[in-house]
C-alpha cells in the first residue's frame, strides 16, 4: 500500500488582508491563469498568491503563502518575457510588495523549528 502525506503550510493568514493587485496571463493555447496578491495583517505582513487556472472556466485554484523573491521571479517574466499575453499592472503590484517588505514563509519556518528545539533541549535539563 502507498501512503500519502500533505505537506502544511508553516503559516497562518492573519485577517483578511488587503489584495495589492490580479494579473492574468494568457497562453498561446487560450489556457488562462489568474494571479492576485494579498498582504495579510500581520507586522510585518505575510505575502499570499491566490492561483485560478482553466480555459473558459475555473478548472482549479489554490492559495500558497510565497516570499517576495517568488513574486518578484514570477512578476517580472510576466512584465518582460510574456508581456504580450499579460493583463494587469505588474511594475505596480511589484512596487506595492517592495515597499510592504513582506516576510519570507521559509524564514519563519525556520525560526519556529529553532525555538521548538530550544524549548526541547531546555525541558530536557
Amino acid at each position: 500500500t502507498f501512503q500519502c502525506s500533505s505537506r502544511r503550510m508553516p503559516v497562518a493568514k492573519t485577517g483578511s488582508g488587503k489584495v495589492v493587485g490580479e494579473v492574468t496571463y494568457t497562453s498561446w493555447d487560450k489556457y488562462v491563469t489568474t494571479a492576485s496578491f494579498l498582504l495579510d495583517e500581520a507586522t510585518p505582513p505575510l505575502l499570499w498568491r491566490t492561483t485560478s487556472v482553466g480555459q473558459g472556466k475555473i478548472e482549479a485554484t489554490g492559495e500558497a503563502c510565497i516570499s517576495l523573491e517568488t513574486a518578484l521571479g514570477q512578476l517580472e517574466a510576466y512584465r518582460t518575457k510574456f508581456a504580450d499575453s499579460v493583463i494587469g499592472d505588474c511594475a505596480a503590484i511589484e512596487a506595492v510588495l517592495k515597499e510592504a517588505k513582506p516576510v519570507d514563509p521559509a524564514t519563519l519556518l525556520a525560526e519556529e523549528k529553532a525555538a521548538e528545539a530550544a524549548a526541547a533541549a531546555e525541558a530536557d535539563y
